[in-house]
């Protein structure tokens, strides 16, 4: 069985809770990436994704240089032990309607599984559907 830690990404890029949506869209296409992990004092505590950034800011109306991350980013974060297997997660992302999960080894966020990673492993494990 393929585990999460195997197929995990481990960059991981964060901004603080203070941080300006106009600063997390800056970051996200920076790092051409879909998601930030929020943190305050240095600890995660919520998720900024397009989809926060569309549903919440863009159809509000909302002026994105003067919103702070944390009004907007959706929490509590859902996370993995790096030992879940693929297909957990797969199971656990589709219950919960999600697209990503955070890698924990206790307290530490160590990586980030994707639905985009989780395509990747699909097409490249030998089997048919």
């Amino acid at each position: 069985m393929l585990r999460i830690g195997e197929v995990m990404k481990t960059n991981i890029v964060t901004i603080d809770e203070n941080g300006t949506i106009d600063e997390a869209c800056t970051l996200m296409g920076e790092n051409r990436i879909g998601s930030l992990v929020v943190t305050r004092d240095g600890k995660p505590v919520g998720i900024f994704t397009e989809r926060d950034f569309l549903s919440k800011v863009v159809c509000a109306g909302a002026d994105a240089c003067k919103l702070k991350v944390s009004e907007y980013m959706s929490e509590p974060l859902i996370t993995v032990n790096q030992r879940f297997t693929v297909r957990e997660a797969a199971r656990i992302m589709k219950d919960m309607k999600i697209k990503r999960l955070l890698v924990a080894d206790g307290e530490e966020i160590v990586g980030i599984f994707t639905a985009a990673d989780l395509v990747e492993v699909i097409a490249e494990t030998p089997f048919d559907f």
